[in-house]
């Protein structure tokens, strides 16, 4: 079930199912920002192509990408065509990452300087500046 918070100065990250399912039940405003998680497929573009039309039809939230496992520019590009109008950032594909899992470990712990881990470090910066760009929030997010 999805509720609505009293306090505006904290920020929420939900991880929800891949697909549109949840999406669909959203009322408009639901959210402040969506990230759709995409990797550089057809079906994966196919899902995050369908979750941006719901959150645009339905005026669900801010909408923002993070292309994942990104390779070279052309999974980039392909993925910035396809979610025209939609900010995409990369986060290239790093074994160091998949390492990481592998162990069970962050890869904030096993690689810092990882190109992935300063991927989604910059993202994360700017999801808190874009959801809440006036309540002073500083969120330190990865060692320097």
């Amino acid at each position: 079930m999805l509720g609505q918070l009293e306090s505006d100065d904290r920020i929420v990250i939900a991880d929800m199912e891949a697909g549109a399912g949840t999406l669909t039940r959203m009322q408009a405003g639901s959210l402040d920002l969506a990230v759709l998680v995409v990797e550089p497929s057809t079906k994966s573009i196919d899902v995050a192509r369908r979750a941006a039309e719901i959150i645009r039809e339905r005026h669900i939230g801010m909408l923002v990408a993070a292309a994942n496992r990104v390779r070279d520019d052309a999974d980039l590009r392909l993925v910035r065509d396809s979610l025209a109008g939609v900010d995409v950032t990369a986060v290239p594909d790093d074994p160091r990452i998949t390492q990481a899992d592998r162990e069970g470990r962050s890869p904030v712990d096993t690689a810092p300087e990882a190109p992935a881990v300063h991927a989604v470090a910059e993202l994360a910066s700017r999801l808190v500046r874009l959801s809440s760009p006036s309540n002073g929030v500083n969120l330190p997010i990865v060692p320097q």
